[in-house]
């Protein structure tokens, strides 16, 4: 059981954001005890990005159980789903970007038991997320047709700490004897219901 966690917080020429150091401590914490072995990562370029998951990909093979979670900045072009490295100019265009898709696809190369790829990031979701992914839809964005690097992360504050709504619903879940995505349906079931 192996897990890679990137959560982005300051950025160069994006608005900086509370909830990802939080929330990656909080999912680490969570994944060990479900005997993961877990890497945590914070505030990465492109570079780092990159060599994170080229390493964690060297990781995974037969009857493993892969995890995938990033918190940061994200969009949606053509179709596919980008993760924004802290160095990423504005506007976003997917060569500065690291494509969720091409990750899921290199892990599903490699036989794993379970390829897990949860994407907490303020962004618009596509109607039908490929195989595999997971989209926290519906409260991570607010309305902003065509224009999903204007959209606002949902995070709660309390003095010094904040955390994503995702994560406050998945927490409450993932340590639950369940079918993963059963556990997932739950989460987006206490994501739905909370009121905008």
């Amino acid at each position: 059981k192996v897990a890679l966690l990137v959560g982005n917080n300051h950025y160069e020429h994006h608005p900086n954001l509370l909830a990802p150091v939080m929330d990656v401590f909080e999912l680490s914490r969570l994944l060990e005890q479900l005997e993961f072995q877990v890497v945590s990562l914070l505030d990465l370029n492109k570079a780092e990005m990159v060599a994170a998951v080229s390493q964690f990909l060297q990781l995974l093979g037969k009857g493993v159980y892969a995890i995938f979670y990033y918190a940061g900045h994200g969009y949606e072009h053509s179709g596919r789903n980008y993760m924004v490295p802290v160095d990423a100019p504005q506007p976003y265009v997917p060569e500065n970007c690291i494509s969720v898709q091409r990750i899921l696809q290199k892990m599903q190369q490699q036989r794993t038991a379970l390829n897990l790829i949860l994407l907490d990031t303020c962004r618009k979701c596509p109607e039908t997320p490929p195989q595999g992914f997971f989209c926290p839809k519906k409260v991570r964005t607010r309305p902003s047709p065509g224009r999903c690097e204007d959209a606002e992360a949902y995070e709660l504050q309390d003095g010094e700490y904040s955390s994503g709504i995702f994560m406050k619903y998945l927490k409450k879940h993932v340590l639950q004897d369940k079918k993963v995505t059963h556990m997932l349906e739950d989460v987006l079931e206490g994501e739905s219901s909370r009121p905008l």
